[in-house]
């Protein structure tokens, strides 16, 4: 098992909840988090902890199906008890009486990594929430595996993990498996600053791992810089900031994004260009305001009134279609409102009868389909406004 670094004020916080467990009713913890973020880890050493004190620990496949927490009311024993969950959600509901009724006569301490709070009206519940380790955790993280401290390089390249010790493992591991890292005289150094393979792969996986709005606001927050004003992301993506709040959680919890009162930033200009790199050239280029390229051979047109990927573009109104080639020139919609003389709020509901009628979700892939568009009839060139 590897050592737990950094959640010093977190385990003496359990340690306190354990001795503070009474007769009468559960006691219930949730280590909370975003994944990677060390729960399964606390939750280990909680029970490590709690044994040595005495105290019978009851892991998840012992307790948690109903006809296993029954037989604890004959075989538990006297003295306090701990009952570990990593998956809360795989508990039977029929468990959770059974744990009320042990209470009713010892001490009962139940924790669990994540989830909701299960079902014991009569439990005292507390809650802790893991944050990114500190800089000085991370010195100490990678001087444990790597038995060397981080020069500043190897610490400024160790943003990229957000501060997750799963992320800052995966890592460290790549760059021993590609050659990167160097050990010398006690220093932890590495030959050139890049991600390796495995860190890359990693941070892709994130992307691909969020929900479609989550990932277009990260793909398009790439195309803007390493840290950036929300308002600015909004007036690219063409809404206001509220309506971005959603997909804003979702990017912070995943690790690829941070906030900082009314700025964004990536964690690291590397973890910016791999999510950049997943946006095709043309989208990114678009939505950075760059001038469209000329393809290098024509592409024969598709039949009429058919799109790639089977878009329908002549559903749209004569407005609609004008709209629409504003936005694929990465237009903002306070531009396309003065450029057509109409109010950004009708542009906005013209934009939603577009994503409607075409069947999309997002400004991003708009503009993908408004290339591939242009593309396929032989010109990147926006087409002559409809009105």
């Amino acid at each position: 098992m590897h050592a737990l670094i950094g959640r010093g004020d977190e385990l003496r916080r359990i340690a306190m909840l354990a001795g503070a467990a009474t007769v009468g009713a559960p006691t219930v913890l949730l280590i909370e988090g975003p994944p990677g973020s060390g729960r399964t880890r606390l939750l280990e050493e909680t029970a490590r902890l709690a044994r040595r004190r005495g105290v019978t620990v009851l892991a998840e496949p012992e307790w948690a199906g109903a006809a296993g927490s029954r037989r604890l009311l004959d075989t538990a024993g006297d003295g306090p008890l701990l009952f570990a969950a990593d998956h809360p959600g795989r508990v039977d509901p029929r468990a959770w009486p059974v744990l009320e009724l042990l209470a009713e006569k010892r001490a009962v301490l139940v924790v669990l990594a994540g989830g909701g709070v299960p079902y014991l009206p009569t439990a005292v519940v507390h809650r802790i929430r893991l944050g990114p380790l500190t800089a000085a955790a991370q010195a100490e993280f990678v001087a444990h595996l790597t038995g060397a401290r981080p020069d500043p390089q190897l610490t400024d390249l160790c943003r990229v993990a957000a501060g997750r010790p799963a992320a800052l493992r995966e890592l460290l591991t790549g760059l021993g498996e590609d050659g990167l890292l160097r050990v010398d005289a006690g220093r932890a150094t590495i030959r050139v600053t890049r991600l390796p393979r495995r860190a890359e792969e990693h941070l892709r996986g994130l992307v691909a791992s969020v929900s479609v709005p989550a990932r277009h606001l990260l793909q398009a927050a790439a195309t803007i810089g390493v840290s950036f004003p929300l308002a600015r992301l909004a007036r690219l993506m063409g809404v206001g900031p509220i309506t971005l709040l959603p997909a804003i959680e979702e990017a912070i919890e995943s690790g690829l994004l941070a906030g900082d009162g009314e700025r964004l930033a990536f964690g690291h200009e590397l973890v910016r260009a791999v999510v950049e790199s997943t946006l095709p050239r043309p989208v990114a280029a678009a939505l950075r305001g760059e001038p469209p390229r000329r393809p290098s051979r024509p592409v024969p047109p598709p039949r009429p009134g058919l799109a790639p990927g089977r878009v329908d573009w002549a559903a749209l109104s004569p407005r609609e279609q004008e709209i629409a080639d504003l936005v694929g020139q990465a237009l903002t919609n306070r531009q396309i409102a003065r450029r057509t003389a109409i109010s950004p709020h009708t542009v906005n509901f013209h934009l939603r009868q577009i994503f409607q009628k075409l069947g999309l979700v997002s400004r991003v892939e708009l503009v993908a389909l408004w290339h591939q568009r242009m593309a396929s009839a032989g010109s990147r060139e926006a087409p002559p406004s409809s009105s």
